[in-house]
């Protein structure tokens, strides 16, 4: 089978370009046999590889990874990770408490994995402990906050009301006229954190990153080829997200987006002192359709808004200029006293949702196992998703990972060019009720 969907990653991604410079690892060459590949070195396949090497040290595990590693998806996201999702989907949100619990204790032992991993490594990620604040703009985004706080009191769930002075003290802006501050989320610098993960896989991992999976042919063993190898594996483990529609597995069940972030250059010690506020904080919108915005422990200022269906899961150049213009908009919106502060990058990140919130996770035919899809909860949950598949794989069982096999699959969609048409029209009409609180 011939790879038709691959990564194309523009270069404009800063979190990776504002890191120092290391070496690659070595593209895969030549021929090469693993008792496991692991394609996709994201999240999910970082947690899958590290596991694996964990569970099973006389086995040998493979990591693919298309381009480089912390310019793919997961180094390309917010770093918000998020114990409690904040665009809950149920609509009866007090028939869904259970499911909402097992929901949070996955993403907190995704956390814990992480935490483990980050600690006893000594990963340098700027890993900070300081929750998330809900930001609301207008009285919209108000109406959407109360009945968060009225589902996080279903849940028992810890969280601070603020009102527009303790917003400005936190954050240096009077733009938000409350919040609702979160105490569980995690903010880390994501393509620092993959990168430090990669590095110190157990030693049974070998890591391949610029090597894309461009044919595959099933069988006992798998073959895989790349552009400079021929790997054979008894077990494939899939964790590439939409690309893996790709390999054939569930083409017409993924939704592919593209989400889009902006960093300023460094804020000058004066500009600083006229924004004022605490050194670090991250800001979830209201509405989600809203603007994410972070203040970084370097001076810089984050902007991530707007989706666009991009069917090929590569944003174009096109869209992100556009979306460029509308990042500019939003920050001096929120941010009027720092007048020309420029982006230094602008980019764009695939990311894969399905129409009834299902994830793909357990076996997908013989000997090709996948954990895809988290619904814009990759951090944590593309962790333990990751690390609970690995488990299975050995034959471990637990809560969680029953609870992952139970999860049901995505629906499929309408078909082209109904997807397509629908999706677009779906968030321009979100964009438009998310209204200032973009």
């Amino acid at each position: 089978m011939h790879i038709d969907i691959l990564p194309r990653p523009d270069d404009n991604n800063g979190w990776l370009e504002t890191l120092p410079a290391v070496p690659a690892a070595p593209a895969a060459a030549g021929a090469i046999t693993v008792d496991y590949a692991v394609i996709g070195a994201g999240f999910a396949g970082l947690a899958a590889a590290r596991r694996l090497g964990e569970l099973a040290p006389e086995r040998s595990i493979a990591l693919i990874e298309a381009g480089r590693i912390g310019n793919n998806a997961a180094g390309r996201c917010s770093g918000f990770a998020i114990d409690q999702a904040h665009n809950i989907r149920a609509k009866n949100f007090a028939d869904a408490l259970d499911h909402e619990c097992a929901q949070i204790a996955l993403n907190r032992s995704g956390q814990d994995y992480l935490r483990q991993a980050v600690h006893e490594q000594g990963i340098g990620c700027d890993w900070r402990e300081e929750g998330k604040i809900h930001g609301a703009a207008t009285a919209h985004g108000e109406d959407m906050l109360a009945n968060y706080s009225r589902n996080l009191d279903l849940l028992d769930a810890p969280y601070e009301a603020m009102d527009a002075t303790q917003m400005r003290d936190t954050c240096g802006t009077s733009f938000y006229a409350s919040g609702l501050f979160t105490p569980g989320t995690i903010l880390i610098q994501p393509a620092a954190l993959v990168r430090g993960l990669a590095a110190t896989l157990p030693e049974n991992v070998t890591v391949y990153e610029d090597s894309p999976v461009v044919a595959v042919d099933y069988g006992k063993p798998h073959r895989l080829s790349t552009p400079g190898a021929s790997v054979s594996a008894r077990t494939l483990v899939l964790t590439n997200n939409g690309f893996a529609a790709g390999f054939g597995f569930y083409r017409q069940h993924m939704i592919p987006i593209s989400t889009y972030a902006s960093l300023t250059r460094v804020l000058a010690a004066e500009e600083t002192e006229r924004l004022g506020g605490r050194e670090s904080w991250g800001i979830i919108p209201a509405d989600p359709f809203g603007t994410s915005v972070r203040r970084t422990a370097d001076g810089r200022i984050l902007i991530r808004n707007i989706y666009t269906f991009s069917r090929s899961f590569n944003p174009s150049e096109a869209q992100r200029e556009w979306t460029r213009a509308r990042h500019r908009r939003s920050f001096d919106n929120r941010f009027s006293m720092l007048p020309g502060v420029p982006f230094e990058y602008s980019w764009g990140g695939p990311m894969t949702l399905s129409r009834n919130g299902a994830p793909v996770f357990g076996k997908l035919a013989d000997g090709v196992h996948a954990s895809l899809i988290c619904n814009g909860v990759g951090i944590a949950r593309g962790t333990i998703c990751g690390k609970l598949l690995a488990e299975s794989l050995c034959g471990a069982d637990s809560e969680l990972l029953r609870i992952m096999q139970a999860a049901g699959r995505p629906s499929r969609n309408p078909p082209a060019p109904l997807l397509g048409l629908g999706v677009r029209m779906d968030f321009a009409r979100r964009r438009a009720r998310a209204g200032l609180e973009l």
